[in-house]
């Protein structure tokens, strides 16, 4: 099968003729669609000698159930997939997931949903649906999205804006696209401070603030916006919860290992969502495995917007 993927430690990720997985106690899946994240270009990063090779990229996928064992997920061979291949990666022909596997969820695709629409969901998806969660967002309260031009920040402000919130987008020259989404309000940081123009628009500050982009010194300056009592999740490990605490925020680090909604259940939510039309996905860009890298590289300089997929 054709993959894009690092076959030993030093060199770099290109496409290569692999081995189908064995999927001796496994789901094998024919993979039509990978979705592209953060994530996949910081794991390649994080690679050492004591990795597991070759390294197949990528962990979100759509495609078709090839074969399965008993009745794992509650699955028959040739029903439509989606979800997390961790161990043997997405970016590639065919990938296999053990039933059993830790923070590896698969299920059934709806009918009515595209493949390539399923490959947009799984991460960015539940960590937007659990980060509305952690926010306990609420019909009537003022919810800002720092960073809604990317996948989680247009699935959050979507959520968000499907329970009844105000939901206020910052963007970095997309106001847009955020406003298509549902955002009520929306603030370029390329053309203001968006703390300034908060805390001029709101003095009392909101009810809740999802950081998708800060660092740890900049997160601090949330909270000139959130109202005594808010509540604040960063996706970027970067708010000092303690620091929060002491001017009346609950703070949350959202961590993806802990996130419960990363199971088949967790799954079968968001594909209804999109389903149903409470959110939609945005896919920009759609490439081809031969253009991975570029896409990839395109994503680490900060120059990809929305969210790509690769047809495989």
């Amino acid at each position: 099968m054709r993959a894009f993927a690092v076959r030993s430690f030093g060199e770099h990720a290109s496409v290569q003729d692999l081995p189908v997985p064995a999927a001796d106690g496994a789901l094998l899946i024919r993979v039509r669609f990978a979705g592209v994240n953060p994530l996949d270009s910081n794991l390649l990063g994080r690679l050492t000698a004591a990795s597991s090779y070759p390294f197949v990229v990528g962990i979100d996928f759509a495609g078709v159930a090839e074969r399965v064992p008993g009745a794992a997920y509650g699955l028959r061979a040739g029903d439509r997939v989606f979800g997390m291949a961790r161990t043997h990666g997405s970016y590639a022909e065919y990938t296999a997931v053990a039933p059993a596997a830790a923070m590896e969820p698969v299920a059934r695709i709806p009918d009515g949903v595209a493949d390539d629409q399923a490959a947009a969901l799984p991460i960015p998806a539940v960590t937007a649906l659990r980060t509305i969660d952690l926010l306990e967002v609420a019909a009537g309260q003022h919810v800002v999205v720092m960073g809604a031009a990317g996948a989680v920040g247009g699935y959050a402000v979507q959520i968000a804006r499907s329970r009844g919130a105000h939901v206020i987008a910052t963007v970095r020259g997309d106001a847009d696209e955020a406003r298509r989404l549902g955002a009520d309000e929306v603030y370029d940081s390329q053309a203001v401070d968006v703390i300034d123009a908060l805390r001029a628009a709101r003095p009392g500050g909101a009810d809740a603030v999802l950081d998708l982009v800060s660092g740890p010194d900049a997160i601090r300056r949330d909270a000139e916006v959130i109202r005594p009592g808010g509540r604040l999740v960063s996706t970027v490990f970067a708010a000092d919860e303690g620091w929060f605490a002491g001017r009346q925020i609950t703070a949350h680090n959202h961590a993806s290992s802990a996130n419960p909604l990363i199971s088949p259940e967790g799954l079968a939510t968001v594909a209804q969502m999109l389903a149903d039309g409470t959110i939609t996905a945005r896919i920009r860009t759609t490439v081809d495995l031969d253009a991975a890298g570029q896409v990839l590289e395109e994503l680490r300089r900060g120059g990809l917007r929305g969210k790509a997929v690769i047809r495989l």
